[in-house]
């Protein structure tokens, strides 16, 4: 049993008997009582709100059939705005579709706004890609970038530039595979 004799008296003994292991002692004893301390204080506040949570009435789900659960949490979630709010649909709506001979090829939407980019052919030719406030011919010029297309400053009137998108046709249930044998 002389090992554990050893250990205390190079580790732990200098602590109790120098000045320095003394001040050690003390620190620790003073963050001990600090965290008791707080710990005592906070524990009401805590115990209080998880009573609080506990008393809150729910509804029961028999109140609610499942499907009519399904039903009214599928109506709140557009007020979720799960992927942000979009510029208002009702100001872009109101705006005339251009008359230019241009097509909004792709939509490049970023965050923050100043990397978004767009690629606009005009009158058949390649696209070229630009950003907002980049002017496309003599007098027109990006106003806004959208995610389903741009809207144009021309002059001094403002117009749309829709992204084409080609519509989806159902063609019928595919076909099956056939079965491989030899």
């Amino acid at each position: 049993m002389a090992l554990p004799n050893i250990l205390f008296e190079e580790l732990f003994a200098p602590l109790l008997t120098t000045e320095w292991g003394k001040r050690v002692g003390w620190a620790m004893l003073v963050i001990m009582g600090l965290l008791a301390f707080l710990t005592l204080i906070s524990t009401p506040y805590y115990w209080y709100s998880d009573l609080k949570l506990a008393r809150t009435h729910v509804t029961s789900s028999s109140d609610y059939s499942t499907s009519e659960q399904l039903a009214m949490l599928s109506k709140q979630i557009p007020q979720w705005h799960l992927f942000g709010i979009g510029p208002d649909d009702a100001q872009t709506d109101t705006i005339p579709i251009t008359s230019l001979q241009l097509k909004l090829v792709g939509v490049i939407k970023a965050l923050p706004e100043n990397m978004s980019r767009v690629i606009i052919s005009e009158s058949g030719q390649p696209g070229k890609v630009y950003q907002v406030g980049d002017k496309i011919t003599a007098g027109v010029k990006i106003y806004l970038i959208m995610e389903d297309g741009v809207i144009l400053q021309n002059g001094a009137r403002q117009e749309k530039l829709p992204l084409q998108r080609s519509t989806l046709i159902f063609q019928g249930m595919p076909k099956q595979l056939l079965q491989g044998g030899g």
